[in-house]
């Protein structure tokens, strides 16, 4: 919040933050910065991918604009939705990326994709009904993860009092982050950064930007999970090849 409002100005248009971090799980604040910005000429713009049915509480905040992605809550990938508030008789000025036909209310053109929008409303639908069962079962799960790990030298990142129940980010003391990935890949599916950076060896940003040093900035591993997804692993033979990989790198180190 005090970062925010360090950097607001009297021309300042428009404030966008990500409702969670994609690679912390960290839950940022954005109800009390709608709270901030309903006084100002300032708009505010939340990317809720990583938030939307799972913090309904944040979003119904009076936030100017908000934009979900259809498969964080198990819907069909390639369908997104763009949510507007009005203030008062005033709407946000956007400006089309797009152009061609008028009949979107000029904002885009094309013809909608009717079988997505309508499997990204079932979608949100059944998510809203089974929210508070998919949230104690991923925050089970993490509990369950959090105290297993405990026999490794580990390093949790981010807040650990504020993030949502399905995502970790951490590191192993002593292990290079690219080798227990590969020793790791026939038990689960783990990355050193988010989906949209998996393609990238480099430091994450996210970790650096958050102050940790080199080293550790590029050993972090992000775990997420889908509750339905965890079901029949085995977290013991999953820590043990944690902690087995950690003895063997600190013997060879």
């Amino acid at each position: 919040m005090e970062a925010v409002r360090e950097r607001l100005r009297d021309d300042t248009l428009l404030v966008s933050l990500m409702h969670v971090n994609n690679e912390t799980g960290v839950i940022q604040p954005v109800a009390e910065l709608a709270e901030l910005l309903r006084e100002t000429p300032t708009y505010l713009h939340v990317d809720a991918a990583q938030g939307f049915g799972k913090l309904t509480q944040d979003l119904k905040a009076p936030i100017d604009m908000i934009s979900i992605s259809g498969h964080k809550v198990g819907g069909p990938k390639g369908i997104g939705t763009l949510l507007i508030r009005r203030r008062g008789r005033d709407t946000v000025p956007l400006t089309p990326l797009m152009y061609g036909g008028g009949q979107e209310r000029k904002l885009r053109p094309g013809t909608l994709p009717v079988p997505l929008i309508a499997g990204l409303a079932k979608a949100a639908e059944i998510f809203e009904k089974e929210h508070q069962q998919w949230w104690d079962q991923a925050a089970t799960f993490r509990a369950r993860l959090v105290e297993a790990l405990g026999k490794t030298q580990v390093r949790f990142h981010g807040d650990q009092d504020h993030v949502v129940p399905h995502i970790l980010n951490l590191s192993f003391e002593g292990v290079d982050a690219e080798a227990l990935i590969v020793r790791l890949k026939e038990l689960v599916a783990i990355a050193t950064g988010s989906a949209c950076t998996s393609a990238s060896y480099t430091p994450s940003h996210v970790l650096r930007s958050m102050g940790l040093p080199e080293d550790v900035a590029s050993n972090g591993l992000r775990l997420s999970w889908f509750p339905d997804q965890v079901q029949g692993l085995d977290m013991d033979e999953l820590v043990n090849e944690i902690w087995a990989f950690q003895e063997e790198a600190s013997y060879f180190a």
